[in-house]
């Protein structure tokens, strides 16, 4: 992305993210006034499991590969993410550290939007949250689907 992004592109390229796809044109001018551009080279560490974290980042181009136990013996890539995906949304909500790492595949392009930023525009636009914890909430129990399914499986080979 280029420092020339206008607002009315970072409201068509946030509109194509699940997280914010319900939200009005004015909720989502209100993010794309606060968000801020980043680009990373492929192999760079954006995010490393146990260290605090403050940003949701929001994938405009590139892949990344979710890690747990970087740079340990027994480290495992969990997941790939590509365009149109996003992560770090916890930190929005709670002060925890990092879950997982999270490194370039590809040379990658980011929209973030750091957490005081957020909390700004939840006190003036609420729904922003309400549309956000629904999201979070359908990813929850898309987890818990594939738990049950895999538990239910596990029975039958009993």
């Amino acid at each position: 992305m280029t420092d020339e992004t206008t607002i009315s592109e970072k409201i068509m390229l946030l509109k194509g993210i699940e997280l914010f796809e319900s939200l009005s044109v004015g909720e989502l001018a209100a993010i794309a006034s606060v968000v801020e551009e980043i680009d990373y080279p492929v192999g760079e560490i954006i995010i490393k499991e146990g260290s605090a974290g403050d940003t949701l980042y929001l994938m405009i181009e590139g892949e990344v590969s979710v890690i747990k136990d970087w740079g340990e013996p027994n480290e495992v890539e969990i997941d790939r993410m590509t365009d149109g995906e996003y992560f770090g949304e916890m930190a929005l909500f709670e002060d925890m550290v990092r879950s997982v790492s999270i490194r370039t595949e590809k040379p990658s392009a980011f929209m973030v939007l750091h957490k005081q930023e957020f909390k700004e525009l939840v006190r003036e636009y609420p729904q922003i949250a309400l549309e956000i914890c629904k999201v979070l909430s359908g990813r929850i129990r898309k987890l818990h689907q594939k738990i049950e399914a895999r538990d239910f499986n596990k029975e039958d080979v009993s």
